[in-house]
């Protein structure tokens, strides 16, 4: 298995590729540049977006974030989470704004919270959880990546 960075590195390139097959234009940034991973923009440059890529080679249904408070939450920041589908061997994406991201890693730290109060649970990590079969979640998510464009 290829290690993690070589993994969140295939998962750049997919999104950006995506993204130029859609008719963007998508350009990584280079290694360890703060919060994002890709600058999009539109080829007129009049439009842009900041993307953050988080990828798995697994099929996981959770991805670890970093503290809510650090996650960019700009009209032009996305975040697109990537899994690899074992069965169709290919990346599925799903795709959210910064103010959702946010959102979510907030309602997953009150629900791990919640457990450690009843005790089922010792401590808390930030991390957006894919509930695909959920339409106003994992479902609503995909089709967001599946559709976007600026």
């Amino acid at each position: 298995m290829p290690s993690t960075a070589l993994i969140g590195i295939a998962g750049v390139h997919y999104v950006a590729a995506e993204l130029s097959r859609r008719g963007m234009i998508a350009l990584p940034t280079i290694r360890n540049t703060a919060a994002y991973d890709l600058v999009v923009v539109t080829p007129d440059g009049k439009k842009h977006a900041n993307i953050q890529v988080k990828t798995s080679f697994k099929r996981v249904s959770a991805f670890p974030m970093p503290p809510a408070e650090k996650i960019r939450t700009g009209r032009h920041d996305y975040y697109v989470f990537v899994r690899w589908d074992t069965s169709d061997h290919r990346f599925e994406g799903f795709m959210l704004s910064g103010r959702r991201t946010r959102a979510a890693v907030e309602a997953q730290i009150k629900r791990q919270t919640a457990n450690i109060r009843k005790g089922t649970r010792k401590s808390t990590w930030p991390g957006i959880r894919l509930n695909v079969k959920d339409p106003h979640q994992g479902a609503a998510w995909r089709k967001a990546w599946e559709t976007w464009t600026l």
